[in-house]
């Protein structure tokens, strides 16, 4: 029996059709599970333990994992964009009676960064520039020696300005002002 053209054709159309409505329902339901997409963090918390737990919009719950030898977490923040989260890893210190902070790790688009600048304690962080980047001071233990600066690219992790303040009253240069509104953070 032969097949006429007008009936092949209307098969393969048919079979055309349905392949691309399966796939294009595989899409949409990718889409709508939020696949691909980026996620906004809207919380962050400590529990008793020194666990950090983030929350996104999406009502997904992230607990990143302690480092080796990291004791607990501290300071965390989310950018104002929403899109990046950072905190403080603390860990433990020959020489105090409490952990310290020496690493700065920041989360976006799924990638965590660290930053651990000159080894010293990081005293203070925040975004800066929107959420795209991230501005930290190091110092001693006990404070006000060895002070340095730093900001970070938070897509890239490039070095954007460092500041290391003078010792010479004679040659004191002024902070940026990305330094200066840290330092006004307390």
């Amino acid at each position: 029996m032969a097949i006429s053209s007008s009936s092949t054709t209307n098969k393969v159309s048919l079979r055309l059709l349905r392949t691309g409505l399966g796939a294009a329902l595989v899409l949409l339901g990718l889409a709508s599970a939020g696949v691909g997409a980026v996620d906004v963090y809207v919380e962050t918390a400590i529990d008793p333990s020194g666990q950090l737990h983030i929350s996104t919009k999406h009502k997904h719950e992230i607990v990143p994992k302690k480092e080796r030898d990291q004791v607990s977490f501290n300071n965390a923040q989310i950018s104002p964009d929403g899109h990046a989260v950072g905190w403080l890893a603390l860990y433990p210190n020959c020489c105090t009676s409490y952990p310290i902070a020496l690493k700065l790790v920041v989360l976006v688009n799924g990638e965590q960064r660290s930053y651990t600048g000159n080894g010293l304690l990081i005293a203070r962080w925040c975004f800066w520039a929107g959420g795209k980047q991230v501005a930290f001071q190091q110092e001693t233990v006990h404070g006000g020696m060895g002070v340095h600066y730093e900001l970070r690219d938070i897509e890239t992790g490039k070095l954007a300005d460092k500041y290391d303040p003078d010792t010479d009253a004679e040659s004191v240069t002024k902070p940026p002002r990305w330094v200066v509104v840290l330092d006004s953070r307390g």
